[in-house]
């Protein structure tokens, strides 16, 4: 049976890929497993100076947190919502609070938790192909992992614009919104590798730096000024008249499509105001309290325990399970891209708060970072 994860030391350096390349490297318990094991024996070794993290395969570093693994436990009685997930945010704090300089790779797709594994270690790389994103609302659940303490702490309403409109990253902005520290080619990846592997006096970061090219500017952080002017509002429903203001030609906060510096605005606000309108609801008005509540100093860890207690109630609510469902048959081919899941409640005005709050609110029992809760073998 393949292992998850391969590591393997090279001088120094300590080399961890994900290895699920058939599943785009999605995060599972036997990979959560795999990874603290070895992060916790290499931190014990002084023989291992620094680590290398990166993927297998050409598609991408990591797909996210795998899904089908969740519905498959669900179909056969187990409850793993929270242990699934505090798991993989007890490995996320791991890396962003390890010993020792860790240098993640993110080639190809890197989503969801894909971002939260490489995008909070000491030196994060990008390559040119990278293709970055928080896609959970469009499948009926909230950024996570961490991602709402980074998503908070973009520029302006961009952090809420992602969050909520499920939007993809280049490179580009992927460096520029600060989820990435630099870009380097990918035809060069496997010379860094070596490079990082040899290395003697230099440290991770002044190598990375050595392979690094200008990534450009960033498109997404183009669009700042009208983001910024719908995406300040208190809901989601304000957000939307907004934006629906501001694609038909209406000032909204002083700024119209005409005076914006970003030539395609109103297309652009109209484009994100249609997204919105086939997303997860609950799923939206969650996603906005969590990344509102995220910004005024709070701590990753901080955030990790309120995405966990968000997480582990979206586990017990119908959308994930649907959107879970139509992402699977999507992927399959067998359900047309443009079919809306069958959300519920389906309109903003019936989701209900005070339970989202609630949910955010109040601790768990068992927090990310209480001691002695191994992974059960059964996923139970």
């Amino acid at each position: 049976m393949s292992t998850p994860v391969s590591a393997v030391v090279h001088g120094s350096i300590g080399h961890l890929s994900l290895d699920r390349p058939d599943s785009i490297n999605a995060i599972d318990l036997a990979m959560m497993q795999a990874l603290t094991e070895t992060l916790d024996e290499w931190a014990a070794d002084d023989a291992v100076e620094a680590v290398l993290l990166d993927g297998v395969g050409d598609y991408g570093f990591c797909a996210g947190g795998d899904f089908r693994e969740i519905l498959q436990r669900a179909a056969e009685g187990m409850t793993i919502g929270s242990v699934f997930f505090r798991n993989e945010y007890r490995v996320i704090a791991k890396l962003a609070e390890y010993p020792k300089p860790i240098v993640s790779i993110m080639h190809g797709m890197t989503m969801g938790g894909g971002i939260s594994l490489g995008g909070h270690v000491s030196t994060r790389v990008v390559t040119d192909r990278a293709k970055l994103g928080q896609p959970e609302t469009g499948y009926g659940f909230v950024p996570d992992g961490g991602a709402t303490w980074r998503l908070a702490r973009t520029p302006g309403e961009i952090g809420t614009y992602l969050a909520l409109n499920s939007v993809d990253l280049t490179a580009a902005d992927a460096i520029a919104l600060g989820f990435a520290d630099h870009q380097v080619p990918a035809e060069r990846v496997g010379e860094l590798v070596e490079a990082l592997s040899d290395a003697s006096d230099e440290t991770p970061e002044s190598i990375v730096a050595g392979f690094a090219v200008d990534a450009g500017p960033s498109p997404v952080l183009a669009r700042q000024d009208w983001i910024d002017a719908c995406y300040s509002a208190d809901t989601v429903e304000q957000i939307l008249e907004r934006l629906w203001s501001f694609s038909n030609g209406r000032s909204v906060g002083g700024l119209s499509a005409e005076t914006s510096s970003d030539p395609d605005a109103a297309a652009a606000a109209g484009e994100a105001a249609e997204t919105l309108l086939k997303l997860s609801p609950t799923a939206l008005v969650a996603t906005l309290r969590s990344v509102r509540a995220a910004r005024d100093g709070e701590s990753l860890r901080d955030a990790l325990e309120r995405e966990l207690r968000l997480a582990r109630w979206f586990t017990t609510q119908p959308d994930l399970f649907t959107g879970v469902q139509a992402l699977v048959a999507q992927n399959t081919e067998t359900l047309h891209q443009d079919v809306v899941p069958d959300w519920r409640p389906a309109d903003l005005s019936q989701v209900d708060l005070t339970d989202i709050v609630a949910a955010m609110e109040t601790p768990l029992r068992h927090s990310v970072f209480d001691r002695g809760l191994a992974i059960p073998e059964d996923g139970a």
